[in-house]
């Protein structure tokens, strides 16, 4: 500061805002923003006018703000899921690590372009019209679309976007969150051929009990027709109820 206050007296000119920080004993750390104006008579700087306001506050409220903004940035780089900023026509702003992954391309690549480029193309007109749609809603939208990765490959992704808004109405972009159902998919498919092997073990247990009374019978009727001492009447009847069971079983 001395310094400073003998270059006003040298150089007749105000300096630049500064910041010092300053510290009674036993008192808090105080932070003040300050500048320094010349006040001189035919050229010549009689004294120096010391300006200083405290703004303490309004650094901690900057420092909050930018740990926030770190906090939250880290937040959305961390997650698993697909997240992506966009303007209202759907040129991409943003995106996450875990797009990056996923897809196989950069920020740098992909910036300024349009998400539906990067979805499958059957699907890319209904990703479009949700775009138009959301110009005039204030609720999310939620629909299932493929996300075409470098490698050419279709990943299966279950999307909702929501609108992005400064203060409390004006929608100044939309913000995506997609997650990849690959891993669902293969779990749905595994259930699905499980119920079917379940299914068949239920139909090749009835099958074979269907199967196994008739035998039972025949068999039966098979021994009673072996023994010499059953009536003939009694071995006709035999003779009979086999050509049913098997008759049945055809």
């Amino acid at each position: 500061i001395p310094r400073r206050i003998r270059q006003v007296f040298e150089e007749n000119r105000p300096t630049g805002g500064e910041r010092l920080t300053y510290r009674t004993p036993g008192l808090p750390t105080r932070i003040y923003y300050y500048i320094l104006l010349p006040f001189s008579w035919e050229g010549v700087v009689e004294s120096v006018l010391f300006l200083m306001e405290d703004i303490t506050e309004q650094v901690r409220l900057s420092e909050d703000v930018h740990r926030l903004e770190r906090h939250l940035a880290s937040v959305v780089e961390s997650a698993s899921d697909i997240i992506v900023s966009s303007d209202m026509d759907g040129r991409i702003l943003t995106w996450n690590a875990a797009a990056e992954m996923i897809s196989g391309y950069g920020l740098y690549e992909i910036r300024g372009k349009y998400l539906h480029e990067f979805c499958a193309e059957h699907q890319r007109d209904d990703v479009k019209r949700v775009f138009v749609e959301m110009r005039a809603r204030r609720d999310s939208i939620m629909a299932e679309w493929d996300l075409v990765t470098r490698d050419a490959a279709s990943i299966p992704v279950y999307w909702v976007f929501s609108p992005l808004r400064e203060g409390l109405s004006q929608s100044v972009g939309i913000v995506a969150v997609g997650r990849d159902l690959t891993e669902r998919r293969k779990l749905e498919t595994q259930l699905l051929q499980s119920q079917k092997l379940a299914a068949l073990g239920v139909m090749a247990g009835g099958i074979a009990h269907e199967i196994r009374n008739p035998l039972t019978i025949c068999s039966s009727a098979a021994q009673f027709l072996k023994d010499d001492d059953v009536s003939p009447e009694f071995r006709m009847e035999c003779a009979e109820r086999k050509h049913e069971e098997l008759t049945s079983m055809s």
